[in-house]
């Protein structure tokens, strides 16, 4: 399994998200988790950074994830994303979006180009928080460069974003292991926030539930503030 394929939202351009088929695509999204069928499971990324790696082509990876804790109440949203191999460079595309509570919406779009100059080291440049629908309530799109280097005992993985009064250093380790047959990585990262005066931590892992589903969760341990939690459950298919 490959862990680095971001499915999810970057801390530093954290905006409230919203989007408007929230029954249906619930509904559909439990009754295909509802299956552990022999599929190829990539979902990668760290907590609150993007990592270099992207989904493979032809695999689609659909989240449901809620935060909670710190100053915030429940807030669920989901997902998905896919990949597209053009000769040496991969990319990677998707939408996530809040659900609820209160109304939802809008769309966010993300991709990332991503390619490996030399063994065990890939390079990826992307954009996310790119608002598809009702701009007027979204943030402005978050552009970063990231490396991510395999150093055998860990990874490591290092890069820059840009964002509106948001710029921000991008840093995280993370290592698999197997537990019970089965993919265990154990992660951290460390990212900028508010205009680079504060910096937010956090501490996280996946499982490999099956070949299709993977586990995921992680704290968020900020310099100023109280500690807040994601849960995040990760479907991974092949068509």
């Amino acid at each position: 399994m490959r862990y680095g394929a971001y499915i999810g939202r970057f801390t530093p351009m954290k905006n409230t998200f919203r989007f408007g088929f929230g029954k249906k695509l619930v509904l559909h999204a439990l009754a295909m988790i509802g299956t552990c069928s022999p599929i190829f499971a990539t979902p990668s990324g760290l907590n609150n950074i993007p990592t270099a790696d992207t989904i493979g082509e032809r695999e689609v990876a659909v989240q449901a994830f809620d935060s909670f804790g710190g100053t915030e109440a429940h807030d669920f949203s989901m997902g998905f994303k896919t990949g597209l191999d053009l000769s040496s460079v991969h990319l990677e595309l998707g939408l996530d979006g809040h659900l609820v509570p209160n109304s939802s919406g809008p769309f966010y779009f993300q991709t990332k180009a991503g390619f490996e100059p030399w063994k065990g080291g890939k390079i990826a440049v992307g954009v996310a928080n790119v608002a598809v629908s009702d701009q007027s309530r979204a943030g402005d799109p978050f552009t970063y460069s990231v490396l991510t280097q395999d150093l055998q005992f860990f990874r490591v993985s290092a890069g820059y974003g840009i964002q509106t009064r948001n710029n921000s250093v991008l840093l995280g380790l993370d290592r698999t292991w197997k537990v019970v047959g089965h993919d265990l990585n154990l992660n951290a990262d460390i990212v900028q926030t508010n205009d680079q005066s504060r910096w937010l931590s956090s501490v996280g892992l996946k499982y490999e539930l099956c070949k299709s589903i993977v586990l995921e969760g992680w704290a968020n341990l900020p310099d100023h503030g109280k500690t807040s939690f994601v849960a995040k459950l990760n479907y991974v298919f092949r068509f």
